[in-house]
């Protein structure tokens, strides 16, 4: 160890050794070729690894980096062994060449072993001649499927442009790329004009809202990147109303993240629109022959409930006034209840001919309106309605100026006193006298209005007023109450268009209000 310490600490040294001139017996010549030799080498093994160095800094492929990095090394060692070499021959550096000769030997070992492990993987690669041999083979193969891509593409433009529906693909920018032949259908002009223009430059007269429909679906598909669909009207070269559905398609992006295509399929509806709209139209149709039907079943359901309520009370009328003439013995009175027998029978008579009229115009979906005086229809029940306001000593009291007379199918504006009168009666209270009111005016809205008061049992509105006009409804313990009565006035009221209210106090009395044309204004 002293001895190699020995020779670093005096690598630069020349001391006891001789130059190489004076070593033996040089001649000018020899020594020259030798030298000049040695430098010419050291020159070429310098530029070698410059040159070296620029390859691996140009290449793109780092396959054998470091084997050419040991190969740069080992050169310039060697290179520096030789000019060391010549440089002996004036200034005897043997401790230096000794040195260097050393890290030259150390650095061409490594390059072996470098080059030993790489050389398995360098062997791998093919020569030019089999390279060109691969080329060549992978340009036939290369040709024959661009002559089957295009074989296909020939089949897929034939399949496309034979399609009925019109297909496009259009780019992110919005610009035609591709339009089937299926165009011709909308426009005069092939697909092959339209491609490479934007959507709003190819818009035709009258289209202007379905265009920017169609545009604002397909910035939307490539936001969105989930396909949409619409419909929309317009008119070919061969009819005038076409319908289409149009589906926008995003298309896969080989890249990944949003489309940069979308494809557009638009397809003729218009024999499935048709088809759907006359299905509509029977529909329809068949919707107003079931509410015709409605109507009539309701109309007739009314007059049912309308002869049973209009023709008990005059048959209990003509009862009662029949009794009372077999009880009298005074031919005074007993001509009296004749006299009256005979209004009260006419009255029936009246009615009965009314209904009659009423069930022969039922298959109509309008009753017939006619002019009718309130204070008629009022008087014609006091007289059927006489001998329970004689009995109950009923004060029936009635204000029709504002409003004599209104235009109403005659048979549901008596069937609607009738029930008004036989309810404030029937329902009166039996601490008091009963007292009816009934007034007619105009509201503000032009709504010919009445209203029927009474002082009677009243109702509990918060407890039953949803159910006051319910089928069957009934709120008091009386024996003649049915629940039927409210239920037919309302829908008489609200068939003819109009709505009926109440207001209510328990033991304090009862107020309706009915608007009969409230719907017609």
């Amino acid at each position: 160890m002293e001895a190699i310490g020995e020779i670093f600490e005096n690598i630069f040294s020349s001391g006891g050794f001789m130059p190489r001139w004076i070593c033996g017996r040089w001649s000018e010549t020899l020594g020259w070729l030798y030298i000049v030799a040695n430098v010419a080498t050291a020159l070429a093994y310098f530029t070698i690894p410059v040159l070296l160095y620029r390859f691996l800094v140009k290449r793109k492929e780092k396959l054998f980096n470091q084997v050419f990095i040991c190969f740069i090394l080992f050169i310039f060692f060697c290179g520096t062994t030789h000019l060391i070499d010549a440089v002996i021959f004036w200034d005897p550096l043997y401790r230096l060449n000794a040195v260097v000769l050393g890290a030259t030997a150390i650095v061409s070992w490594i390059t072996v072993w470098v080059l030993y492990r790489f050389l398995p993987q360098a062997l791998q690669y093919r020569s030019p001649a089999e390279l060109q041999l691969v080329i060549d083979g992978q340009t036939r193969e290369l040709a024959e499927a661009y002559q089957k891509l295009a074989i296909s593409e020939n089949q897929f433009k034939t399949l496309v442009n034979s399609n009925p529906d019109i297909i496009t693909r259009i780019d992110k920018s919005l610009t035609y790329q591709f339009v089937n032949d299926s165009i011709r259908k909308v426009r005069s002009t092939g697909g092959e004009e339209l491609i490479g223009k934007k959507l709003w430059e190819v818009q035709r007269a009258g289209d202007a809202k379905i265009n920017e429909r169609f545009i604002q679906h397909v910035q939307s598909v490539f936001q969105s990147n989930q396909p949409e669909t619409f419909e929309f009207e317009t008119y070919t070269l061969t009819s005038q109303n076409s319908y289409f559905q149009l589906s926008v398609i995003p298309l896969e992006n080989p890249k990944g993240g949003m489309p940069e295509d979308v494809l557009t399929i638009t397809t003729d509806i218009t024999q499935q629109k048709q088809n759907e709209l006359a299905l509509q139209r029977n529909i329809d149709h068949l919707q107003l022959l079931a509410e015709r039907i409605e109507r009539k079943r309701k109309i007739l359901e009314d007059f049912t409930y309308i002869v049973s309520h209009n023709l008990r009370s005059p048959v209990a009328n003509l009862a009662a006034l029949l009794n009372l003439l077999k009880m009298e013995n005074d031919p005074q009175v007993k001509d009296m209840y004749i006299q009256k027998i005979d209004i009260a029978f006419t009255n029936l008579s009246a009615t009965v001919t009314d209904l009659t009229n009423a069930v022969r115009i039922r298959q109509n979906t309008e009753i017939p309106k006619e002019e009718i005086y309130f204070k008629d229809v009022l008087e014609r029940h006091l007289v059927n309605l006489e001998t329970q306001i004689s009995q109950t000593k009923s004060v029936i009291s009635s204000d029709f100026s504002a409003c004599e007379k209104i235009d109403y199918p005659k048979v549901y504006l008596e069937s609607i006193f009738l029930n008004l009168l036989t309810n404030a009666i029937k329902y009166r209270s039996p601490q008091r006298v009963p007292q009816i009111f009934l007034r007619t005016f105009v509201d503000k809205d032009g709504c010919v209005t009445l209203t029927c008061e009474d002082n009677g049992l009243g109702i509990n509105m918060e407890k039953y007023g949803a159910k006051l006009f319910g089928l069957n409804k009934t709120f008091h313990q009386h024996p003649d109450a049915k629940g039927t009565g409210l239920f037919i006035t309302r829908n008489q009221i609200e068939t003819m268009g109009g709505a009926i209210t109440a207001e209510s106090q328990v033991d304090v009395g009862t107020k309706f209000t009915i608007l009969f044309n409230v719907h017609e204004m």
